[in-house]
């Protein structure tokens, strides 16, 4: 019997193992005590803290001999022998990664087929981890690592934003959002999304969220004023003037009293002054005594060439601000543009009540003052400018023609001759001050001053004379001759300014050359009777006895009863025949 049975098993081997085909034809595990079973193929979902044994592999193959279970990364042949917990066989031994595992079953090197595991954490055991973990940047990446391997899980989505907002990492959140919300008609996820834009400072996310919230209500004020605001802080301005412009009419007139400012800030802005000027007349309907509507439209007016217009709102913004001086100067100026000196001068007699040492202020009035002729007032202005700002040459220049042109010679003298200081090439002011020093009886700065304007080219020739004269009166015939003969050549014809020069010369000895300008002049005055008796006597003290008869001669005949000339002659004419 016993010879039979081994014979029968060993024709039950080798019929097994060599006759029949080998054929996997189903596992039974046991997973965490409960047993399962599975056929070629399947796929199987374990928790990485699954305790997992196989308890039978059923193959065609007696006794399952060669039989064996491989897959790579993964120890599968250990759990036909004891049960594990599953992750001690993972890499690493971490539960939280995902592993994919296909187990093969092979007959020696012959795979009989093929079954696989998954094993990955349970969304719980992620969002408990992340409670626990106490460092946010590591708690951040644990929610990251959960939502990659869970990319469609709601709790783990809503976690990970969370995590986000309060990291203030508000970029990602809403890069997170807008991918989950995606083309998303659902107010309250459009608002979380404004929401995280606004956080981010993200104005053009903020604009596409709310063109999306304004669409699903048109009518929903607020919506539609955030889009506005946020269009005009990214510089979009008349996109968002036309938002403003679409809930003007449905709000309280509180409130449209802001939006018709904006919309005239905004026009303003983009150069439509007229939109602008008609936006800022509505909210001065609804607030007239906000003076700054009126300064803007009068800006604006201005703009468009409307100065009547622009006058007229400067005027109602200033009686609603007194203490506005520099409006008040804006508007002179306007008036004085316009020609009306009277009221020009009104505004600006209140300015400098309040403000006496404006320069501004009391240059307009002088320009004023000038139009109007108020001499008097003027010169009181001018010397308030030079109390102020003495180094004002102008200023002190037409002071001082004022007082000259009033006869005021003493006052204009020291303004003028200040200006003269400043600018000694001025001629015209030089010419004024030698006419003051000549009737003050100023006579040596008289002097000074005409010398000055001749030296300077002037060309008058009573400047020669005044000089001419103080010179020979103090003597200084030396110094007068160049003066003179520069005179002379500008005016040749000037007889009176030979006579000096003739004298100058006789004085310095020159008489030679005081005969040569005798002779120039009696061309001029051929009948002068005493020049030639002066021009007869040298030329006979020098040996021109011709020359001297000729002279003489020439008196005789002017002056018959002149005796000097008579005797003189005849005595020359005797010692003239005696000689030949």
């Amino acid at each position: 019997m016993l010879i039979a049975a081994a014979l029968g098993t060993g024709g039950w081997l080798y019929y097994g193992l060599y006759l029949v085909p080998p054929q996997l034809n189903s596992l039974l595990i046991l997973v965490n005590g409960e047993p399962r079973q599975l056929i070629p193929g399947d796929k199987m979902a374990f928790h990485p803290k699954d305790r997992v044994r196989i308890l039978k592999v059923s193959t065609s193959i007696p006794l399952n001999l060669h039989i064996r279970l491989v897959s790579s990364g993964f120890d599968a042949e250990a759990l036909r022998y004891q049960e594990e917990v599953l992750f001690r066989l993972m890499p690493h031994q971490d539960m939280f990664q995902y592993c994919h595992f296909v187990v093969k079953i092979k007959y020696r090197n012959q795979d009989l087929g093929e079954f696989t595991m998954d094993i990955k954490p349970y969304v719980d055991d992620w969002l408990d981890k992340a409670s626990r973990t106490i460092d946010k940047n590591q708690r951040l990446q644990v929610l990251q690592k959960a939502c990659a391997m869970f990319p469609d899980d709601e709790r783990l989505k809503k976690k990970l934003l969370e995590e986000y907002r309060a990291q203030g990492k508000w970029k990602k959140a809403a890069a997170m959002l807008e991918k989950t919300s995606g083309n998303t008609r659902d107010r309250n996820a459009l608002l979380a999304l404004l929401e995280t834009y606004r956080a981010a400072s993200n104005k053009k996310g903020m604009v596409s969220v709310l063109k999306r919230l304004v669409s699903l209500d048109p009518k929903d004020a607020d919506l539609r004023f955030q889009l506005a605001e946020t269009l005009e802080k990214q510089g979009k301005l008349k996109s968002a003037a036309k938002q403003y412009e679409a809930i003007l009419n449905g709000i309280p007139p509180k409130e449209k009293l802001l939006i018709c400012n904006k919309l005239g800030y905004l026009w303003a802005k983009v150069g439509q002054y007229r939109k602008a000027i008609s936006f800022y007349k509505k909210a001065s309907d609804l607030d007239p005594k906000d003076s700054n509507l009126f300064y803007n439209l009068s800006y604006l007016y201005e703009k468009t060439g409307g100065k009547k217009k622009a006058r007229f709102y400067l005027e109602k913004a200033l009686a609603l601000s007194p203490g506005d001086l520099d409006g008040r100067m804006k508007l002179a100026q306007d008036l004085i543009d316009g020609k009306e000196w009277k009221k020009a001068k009104a505004v600006l007699t209140r300015v400098l009540k309040k403000r006496p040492k404006s320069l501004e202020a009391l240059f307009l009035l002088a320009q004023v003052l000038d139009r109007r002729g108020e001499k008097k007032a003027l010169i009181d202005v001018y010397r308030r400018i030079l109390s102020i700002n003495p180094k004002n040459q102008t200023v002190r220049y037409n002071l001082g023609i004022l007082e000259y042109e009033a006869g005021n010679l003493k006052k204009a003298l020291p303004s003028l001759e200040g200006y003269e200081k400043a600018h000694p090439g001025d001629t015209e002011t030089r010419s004024i001050l030698l006419d003051i020093y000549k009737r003050l009886k100023m006579v040596d700065k008289a002097y000074s001053e005409a010398l000055a304007l001749t030296k300077l080219g002037v060309k008058d020739l009573d400047l020669y004379l005044s000089v001419a004269e103080y010179m020979t009166d103090k003597g200084a015939y030396k110094s007068l001759i160049p003066v003179l003969e520069k005179g002379l050549k500008i005016h040749p014809d000037a007889d009176a300014l030979g006579d000096y020069l003739v004298v100058a010369y006789l004085k310095t000895g020159a008489e030679k050359m005081a005969m040569a300008e005798m002779e120039r002049i009696l061309k001029i005055r051929p009948r002068d009777v005493h020049l030639l008796m002066d021009l007869a006597k040298l030329r006979e003290k020098y040996g021109d006895f011709s020359g001297a008869l000729e002279a003489y001669k020439k008196v005789v005949d002017l002056a018959p009863d002149n005796e000097e000339a008579q005797n003189a002659y005849l005595r020359l004419r005797l010692k003239v025949m005696e000689r030949e």
